[in-house]
């Protein structure tokens, strides 16, 4: 606890109940009373958990002589929202730029509660959330519950430029609130939603802000939950997206998933989200007409805030540790959901251990998208060898073998002619497997291999080492025989991952 026995400076603020308030309106009339004013701000996670936990107690302080006044750096409009959100029964007063009041009680970071004697003296004051020091200051008994301490947030006051506000959105202007956003770098380079404390707020729901998931490579920033939540923010989700977010970048932070290795290298690999169960028809995802492309808020938002917490935590940014030469459209956003409806086999998740009615999220790490188009095979052995030498130039035309996933998206109309023969998915994939393959003297040039360099001229070399790793899943529109091939990430030792969605 900071005791300052000076003068509180006077003032004038406006309330959100009715008629401006000034310091001696507020000040006790009987002595030793005493007068608690909070200085708080909307931005602040910590300012938000002591308004939570201190505001709700604003009778039983009035009633053991202490008057809890609320000073918002908000506009009227925002502090009354602040502070009826979290359940505040005390006066609320608010403040504008420049914050002059701020400043004349030295309040550089919220939450500061300052106590004001029936004098006027300025008899104590705090900062951050503190147990034991508002403990000293207060006559009521405060909530035990974790954290007993967490320090607080630049005050607005104490990071003004010109006289304005460096404090996003707080001039409530949203143009100036998106162009904000670009100079602080908080973007893809595509517009933002700002991810005020409310909005973050709404989308962690009941979880821990504080909780974290690690570090995320390459530059090691940590995945709070709130910055994760942030990120889905950005994105533009919906708080019932949050669940297949947070899976998601539970597996990409998995070190088998090497996101290290995809983040910082030339090649152009991104991290392709794959949903199935029953999520996919809860949240909207698209698995139908347009699979890949643009129009569904659910599978661009989640691919996109999965990509921002590597681009923003992770600082993997083209301008910063990311050096991919080229890239590719699918490190702004990559969320596929399996059209398990118009599949004849079981779904990618099944295959991989979980039940058909559990939810999950698949990640991969992979390139851009080849389109492979079949109107005329009708027999399954013919289109698998479409679809499979569709795949013959991932990567490089002449690495074979090229130990790396690959993954098939299947149109459905392609899916029934490839099952019309009983054939199951397993079958696809082998066919794919032994259809794709080159004597050793037609790969021994460019960026070949150890394999083709030592294997005899005739040898016949598959595209992949193993058929484990061709990957096939159903999505698409029912009409149109066109499927797709998404290419590997090379070189980076990246696993395949599965995890069930914590609903």
């Amino acid at each position: 606890m900071h005791v300052d026995a000076t003068t509180a400076p006077d003032f004038e603020l406006p309330s959100v109940d009715g008629e401006p308030l000034s310091l001696a309106q507020l000040l006790p009339q009987v002595p030793g009373d005493t007068l608690l004013l909070l200085f708080v701000h909307a931005e602040c996670p910590t300012a938000r958990l002591t308004l939570r936990r201190l505001g709700p107690l604003g009778p039983e302080l009035a009633a053991a002589g202490t008057r809890l006044v609320v000073i918002a750096e908000e506009s009227v409009a925002a502090a009354a929202r602040l502070t009826r959100t979290l359940g505040v029964d005390a006066t609320v007063l608010a403040q504008e730029a420049p914050w002059a009041i701020s400043k004349a009680y030295d309040v550089e970071s919220v939450p500061t509660a300052v106590v004001v004697d029936a004098s006027g003296s300025i008899a104590g004051r705090t900062e951050g959330w503190d147990v034991e020091s508002l403990t000293d200051l207060l006559p009521v008994e405060l909530p035990n519950d974790e954290p007993r301490w967490k320090p607080g947030c630049g005050a607005r006051a104490s990071y003004t430029v010109g006289g304005e506000s460096d404090s996003l959105g707080a001039s409530g202007d949203v143009t100036e609130a998106h162009e904000d956003m670009f100079e602080r770098g908080w973007t893809d380079g595509l517009p933002v939603v700002p991810p005020t404390a409310e909005n973050v707020e709404r989308m962690l729901g009941e979880r821990n802000p504080a909780d974290s998931l690690g570090p995320v490579p390459p530059g090691m920033g940590e995945a709070t939950l709130e910055r994760v939540a942030s990120c889905a923010v950005l994105a533009g989700c919906r708080p019932e997206y949050f669940p297949v977010v947070l899976a998601a970048v539970r597996c990409v932070l998995d070190p088998a998933f090497n996101v290290h290795g995809q983040a910082v290298t030339t090649s152009p690999p991104g991290q392709i989200v794959i949903v199935n169960g029953p999520i996919r028809d809860e949240l909207g995802l698209n698995s139908g007409m347009g699979a890949l492309a643009s129009g569904a808020r659910a599978n661009l938002t989640i691919g996109r805030a999965v990509r921002l917490v590597v681009h923003l935590t992770g600082g993997a940014s083209p301008s910063s540790l990311d050096r991919a030469a080229l890239g590719h459209p699918g490190k702004l956003s990559f969320c596929i959901a399996e059209n398990e409806e118009a599949s004849p086999w079981e779904p990618l998740h099944v295959e991989r251990g979980f039940q058909p009615l559990e939810s999950t999220v698949t990640v991969m790490a992979g390139d851009a998208p080849s389109s492979v188009s079949d109107h005329r095979s009708i027999s399954p052995a013919d289109l698998a060898a479409t679809i499979g030498w569709g795949a013959a130039g991932g990567w490089s035309p002449f690495m074979w073998p090229m130990d790396a996933n690959s993954l098939f998206v299947i149109s459905p109309e392609h899916a029934r002619t490839l099952a019309s023969e009983g054939w199951s998915k397993r079958d696809v994939r082998e066919a794919i497997y032994a259809e794709v393959r080159r004597p050793a003297r037609d790969l021994n040039r460019g960026e070949t291999t150890p394999v083709v360099e030592q294997a005899d001229p005739d040898e016949l070399i598959a595209k992949w080492p193993t058929v484990d790793r061709i990957h096939v899943i159903v999505a698409g529109g029912e009409a149109g025989r066109f499927s797709a091939v998404i290419g590997p990430s090379m070189s980076m030792d990246a696993s395949m991952l599965t995890r069930r969605i914590e609903e």
